[in-house]
């Protein structure tokens, strides 16, 4: 009796281990169209473009005095990286900014000293004239009327012709200077010292390296004592910013894009690491010889080891458009018989195997967008083994 049970029990897992296999075998050999959505996916290959590494080189020659930085250190904007030696620079500068300075204080003294003072003399000389030719006219009549000697009267139009004598002196240098142009002649002094100035900041500046902005020292190709040469590359930086790569897609695709859709990278060199990235640009311009479509992708993670230039592949999430694949009629391309006048599935309809001819819209790679059969058709696998009943054209 416990034989027999054990058999019993024996029998009923084989009966349900073939019930399950049963059950399971559709999912690869059938597929009942269902409306659903498509997890659309786009693959392509990609380049990290940006940012790229900035060589500086030295623009003037001289012994390196200072390198102030380390390689692999993140600077910020202003930075000082290296210093060459700028002795005699700044002694020129020193000289450039006395000369300046000087003619700058002899302008200051034209424009508010030595005219107004010459202004001031002829106010006053003309102010002594106008007494004096007073005094003249008083005397000549007190002398025509005998109450003063010609001595007395004579004194006076000497006095009167001195008057007129110094206020023809001033009035002489005040116009001289104004036609003179010694202002003007400062000003433009001025503006040429104003240029050797900032000639000579410039090749002050030109002695040393600075951080054009935040940015990573990648290689210091230089040391302290040694002589650069002009064009000679001192220090390599990478500016501190996201990574961007760059991807170009069939122009098919321009419908299932937009930016910020994610996306994962993996580096041909780092095969078994997988980069979060985001589409940050789609550019619509076709390449009407490749027809493709170029993209922008930027990095969403600090990953150590990508470098300018790397290359990889990518993984796109296509944007869900309804009609497309999004609540459409999904069937795998597997199912699909491709032949030369046209596309068939197969249907199970109560066990017989019927060839459908069958209209639909690629959806990728992978999957296509049936169009006419209806929901709930159950479309079977191909296989040359499989007997089919009949053939129809298809329905709706």
């Amino acid at each position: 009796m416990k034989n027999k049970l054990i058999l019993l029990l024996a029998v009923i897992v084989l009966v349900s281990a073939f019930v399950v296999f049963l059950v399971k075998r559709p999912s690869s050999e059938y597929y009942t169209l269902q409306r659903t959505d498509v997890d659309y996916k786009i693959l392509a290959s990609c380049t990290v473009s940006f940012p790229e590494p900035y060589a500086m080189a030295a623009k003037s020659e001289g012994d390196v005095k200072i390198i102030a930085v380390a390689e692999g250190q993140q600077v910020t904007l202003g930075a000082l990286l290296i210093q060459v030696d700028d002795f005699k620079e700044r002694q020129n500068l020193t000289i450039a900014q006395n000369n300046y300075e000087n003619t700058r204080l002899k302008l200051v003294n034209a424009k508010e000293e030595t005219y107004p003072r010459l202004k001031e003399q002829l106010n006053d000389t003309g102010s002594v004239l106008a007494d004096a030719k007073k005094q003249a006219e008083r005397m000549q009549a007190l002398y025509a009327g005998g109450a003063v000697s010609k001595v007395e009267f004579e004194n006076a139009k000497t006095k009167l012709d001195t008057a007129q004598a110094r206020f023809n002196q001033a009035k002489l240098q005040l116009d001289s200077y104004a036609r003179s142009g010694a202002a003007a002649e400062l000003i433009n002094q001025l503006n040429i010292l104003n240029a050797q100035v900032e000639l000579a900041k410039r090749a002050v500046h030109e002695k040393q390296f600075v951080a054009p902005y935040d940015c990573t020292i990648i290689k210091i190709n230089v040391k302290e004592g040694e002589t650069v040469t002009v064009g000679k590359t001192a220090v390599i930086i990478l500016e501190k910013k996201p990574w961007v790569l760059e991807t170009n897609v069939d122009q098919k695709e321009l419908g299932f894009l937009e930016t910020d859709l994610p996306c994962l990278v993996v580096f041909d060199a780092y095969p078994s690491e997988k980069v979060r990235a985001v589409i940050s640009l789609v550019c619509s311009t076709i390449d009407q010889a490749k027809g493709t479509c170029n993209l922008k992708l930027q990095i969403k993670e600090n990953r150590a080891f990508i470098k300018h230039g790397m290359t990889g592949s990518v993984e796109i999430s296509g944007k869900k458009v309804r009609g497309v694949n999004v609540q459409v009629l999904a069937l795998p391309s597997q199912f699909i018989i491709r032949e030369s006048d046209a596309n068939y599935v197969l249907v199970d309809r109560d066990s017989k195997i019927e060839k459908i001819r069958v209209e639909f819209s690629p959806i990728g790679e992978n999957w296509v967008s049936i169009s006419n059969i209806p929901d709930g058709t159950r479309i079977v696998l191909p296989n040359e083994d499989r007997p089919i009943s009949s053939t129809r054209t298809g329905e709706r």
